[in-house]
């Protein structure tokens, strides 16, 4: 589990550096305002959409966690107990393993219309791990060998969480030491509004993971020219060999799946990975490799995932199994935070796997609009429905956020033009590399939008090839 904690005093933009990490995938907020009052932390949370209050544990303040549906409370020495009948969440913080394994232990009861429950702890922090970034002296508590020795003794496992000091350079190590997952107070907000990886330019890496195309259009290595005209470091995972040009896809050959997995292993062990894009999955064993890898690094950071589910080529040819369409829906998108398909995609998608439906984002009532938050597994990514195939004068993009009940329609002119082979390995890589950048969802689909457009423009004209050529940004 990845938790952030707010700093202990408001800030001008804190609302929208929220909602970012939350777009990007963040699972946990911790409102920590020690000297706040209620109607300071009540503004706060009015500017967050009720979607996200959900995954928000407040510190103090108890009162608003039924006004605002929040997720739990968080005991300290200024709220001791739970509300009296609380049956949400419920963690606290340790300074001691002594303290740890005692609090582990205790348990008290809740009364309800049910009957009496026996609560326990759901999570607890221990801390300090690492020395502190926030605050000076706060030093190391507790040496690797008795973390260690915790761990073997049961009293550190998945039930705690690792704080202080956490920064992206030793998240593995603390998880390394049994901790189920980390808390992040210093270094979350150290970078804002860059918070997850990278800083601007070189130091933001994205990692695509597709399929190769020799011609250079799509694929690999579109993706990273796009990646590095977007001034960032790109990584690549290679999953299938394809003999394809402007003319179309003569020949596949999937990477094996261990191959796949080690090249993912080599590259996370090694890279600060700011985001990753996802392009062709051929086969169902490529697909259960990247999802087991992505959720291991999802547990230690924040990882904005892009998705474009290339399943059929624009000449007709068959690019993933379909028995890996329905895994894809059913355990790769609930990781991403987009996914970007195309028309005919998208039509696919909603005739072969009967999990995947689009939601109506046009829905009056209210309970319409819950009903459309929880109409695609349950999910909280989003979706880009490209509209590249659909007739008009117009390229409209619209952008679908379920759990926001947002949509927004990007537009731009259709270019007169037969060259646009790769645009959407370059839409997908554009928006990844906005995001490891540090804008949030809206902002970077507008950004690689505006990117695309101008690659279409500048590509009219070539002549590479005897087909469908590809972009150019100039």
């Amino acid at each position: 589990m990845f938790i952030v904690i707010t700093l202990p005093h408001f800030f001008d933009g804190e609302a929208e550096a929220i909602i970012q990490k939350f777009q990007c995938g963040l699972q946990r907020l911790h409102l920590r305002k020690p000297e706040s009052t209620a109607d300071e932390c009540r503004a706060l949370l009015r500017q967050i959409p009720a979607c996200y209050h959900s995954r928000i544990v407040i510190h103090d303040h108890f009162e608003l966690t039924e006004e605002f549906g929040l997720l739990g409370v968080h005991l300290n020495r200024r709220n001791p107990m739970p509300p009296v009948g609380w049956k949400g969440g419920v963690s606290c913080s340790c300074h001691s393993l002594e303290e740890l394994k005692a609090r582990k232990a205790e348990t008290w009861s809740v009364v309800t219309e049910e009957g009496v429950l026996e609560k326990t702890f759901d999570y607890l922090s221990l801390s300090p791990i690492f020395d502190s970034i926030s605050k000076t002296g706060y030093m190391a508590a507790f040496t690797p060998e008795q973390l260690r020795q915790a761990h073997a003794d049961g009293i550190i496992d998945e039930r705690v969480m690792a704080l202080g000091g956490i920064c992206h350079d030793n998240v593995e190590e603390a998880l390394s030491y049994g901790f189920g997952g980390v808390m992040v107070l210093g270094d979350a907000w150290r970078e804002t509004p860059l918070p997850f990886g990278g800083g601007a330019g070189g130091e933001a890496v994205v990692l695509t993971i597709a399929g190769s195309d020799p011609s250079a259009g799509a694929g690999i290595q579109q993706d990273l020219k796009t990646i590095t005209n977007c001034g960032v470091y790109g990584a690549t995972v290679i999953t299938a060999l394809t003999s394809q040009n402007t003319m179309g896809v003569q020949g596949v050959m999937p990477v094996p799946a261990d191959v796949v997995e080690s090249q993912l292993r080599s590259v996370f062990s090694d890279l600060s990975v700011s985001a990753v894009k996802i392009g062709m999955i051929p086969n169902l064993d490529v697909a259960r490799v990247i999802v087991k890898v992505l959720e291991e690094e999802r547990r230690k950071s924040v990882l904005p995932i892009v998705c474009d589910p290339v399943m059929v080529s624009t000449s007709g040819r068959q690019l993933m199994d379909p028995d890996c369409v329905d895994y894809v829906v059913r355990h790769l998108f609930p990781l991403c935070t987009l996914a970007t398909p195309n028309i005919p995609e998208l039509e696919y998608l909603q005739s072969h796997t009967s999990q995947f439906r689009l939601p109506d984002m046009q829905a009056d009532s209210s309970a319409n609009a819950q009903s459309a938050q929880f109409s695609i597994l349950n999910s909280q990514f989003s979706i880009l429905k490209k509209g590249g195939h659909a007739d008009g004068d117009s390229m409209d993009d619209i952008l679908f956020i379920p759990i926001e009940g947002v949509e927004r329609t990007f537009s731009s002119p259709r270019i007169a033009t037969k060259n646009l082979h790769g645009t959407g390995c370059t839409l997908s890589s554009a928006i990844a590399s906005q995001m490891a950048l540090g804008h949030s969802l809206v902002p970077a689909v507008e950004g690689a939008k505006r990117y695309v457009t101008r690659a279409i423009e500048g590509g009219r004209d070539l002549h590479i090839g005897h087909g469908n050529g590809p972009l150019w940004y100039v």
